[in-house]
């Protein structure tokens, strides 16, 4: 019996380390390796990375930024969560806020009150958690002519974006009082909810077209008990398109939207912690948990390269990185996460890194 609870408590110690290699900076690549795209090892062809503030931080061609790559919602210190810019005619477009944000847009040296536009895929916090430092910092930063900020996203963004302006109400009370200030969030800050079964056109100016639909991070029994929904987003600029995934399983919907893309950016999980992950579930019943919902909802390697090949694009990028090799396992992101999709894909695969422009 002793022999038994011993058993028990090994399976689920082995099953937290899992969760926590997959989920946490735990899993992250050292800052001397070849993730980080050190001076010694340049990066990979049509890409750009850095530590420092770029010394042009907004490029006149249509441009990629990463500024969170990592995958779930762990905090780690080599990786921000997800976020990304896509830079059109000389405005910066946020796709997406996790922790890590909005450190990440001075290391670019962008100015905050340049972010005017977000596009949120869902509402997971490895994708919102900066939401409020982002609001809060900009009306503390900003100027009354230059504050306007609309939060895009599913149902719930409006919802998001007004709980983060109660989140900082108290301390616009006490600045208005004790600096005067006169501009009050709520009539500058707005989230607006969209809806996107099928590819729709959701924001447009006079530099770029945005389309959305929804990809299939959530299964449809969880959807049939709830409002929210998680999209793929694709920008249409006149020199060129990026396509962004969000958190998604192998997704028609995203086949659709990507469909002859210049660019798509796809999270990725690799091959051997699908396969792990696989071999903990089989054992574990058809109940909720993590471990399924990562299986179910999220692309292996493999599933991104079917997906890159049969929408036609031209490159792949990929973010979001599930089960990056960590500074004891050796070897390099490149080596766990490119030869898999490669065996489906045979145009350029870069794998992401925070501050890289592509």
């Amino acid at each position: 019996m002793q022999e038994a609870r011993r058993q028990g408590t090994s399976d689920r110690r082995d099953w937290f380390r899992t969760m926590t290699a997959l989920f946490s900076g735990a899993a992250v690549f050292s800052v001397t390796s070849r993730a980080m795209l050190s001076a010694q090892d340049p990066p990979p062809a049509g890409a750009r990375g850095g530590r420092g503030a770029a010394a042009n931080p907004i490029p006149d061609k249509t441009t990629l930024l990463l500024l969170g790559t990592q995958g779930g919602p762990g905090v780690g210190l080599m990786r921000a969560q997800t976020a990304s810019i896509v830079f059109a005619g000389g405005q910066p477009y946020l796709v997406d806020c996790g922790y890590g944000t909005v450190r990440g847009l001075v290391q670019a040296g962008l100015r905050l009150p340049q972010i005017s536009t977000v596009f949120v895929s869902h509402l997971h916090n490895d994708h919102t958690a900066d939401i409020a430092a982002l609001l809060s910092l900009q009306w503390t930063g900003g100027q009354a002519n230059s504050l306007a900020t609309t939060v895009w996203g599913p149902p719930g963004t409006q919802a998001m974006v007004e709980g983060a302006i109660a989140f900082f109400r108290g301390d616009t009370e006490i600045r208005t009082v004790d600096e005067g200030r006169t501009v009050k969030a709520d009539t500058v800050f707005k989230g607006r909810d969209l809806s996107a079964p099928k590819v729709t056109e959701v924001f447009k100016d006079e530099r770029v077209t945005v389309q959305a639909i929804e990809n299939t991070h959530f299964p449809d029994r969880a959807k049939a008990k709830m409002a929210h929904r998680s999209f793929a987003y694709r920008f249409n600029a006149p020199d060129r398109s990026i396509v962004l995934s969000g958190d998604t399983a192998y997704s028609p919907g995203l086949l659709e939207l990507a469909r002859g893309a210049d660019v798509l950016v796809c999270e990725a999980m690799t091959m051997a912690n699908y396969k792990q992950l696989q071999g903990r579930q089989q054992g574990a019943g058809d109940g909720e948990s993590i471990g399924r919902h990562v299986l179910e909802t999220h692309s292996s390697t493999e599933d991104v390269g079917r997906m890159a090949a049969e929408a036609k694009v031209r490159t792949v990028v990929l973010y979001h990185l599930l089960g990056v090799p960590g500074p004891r396992a050796g070897g390099t992101p490149e080596d766990a996460f490119v030869p898999d999709v490669k065996k489906h894909f045979n145009g350029e695969v870069i794998v992401g890194n925070d501050q890289m422009r592509i």
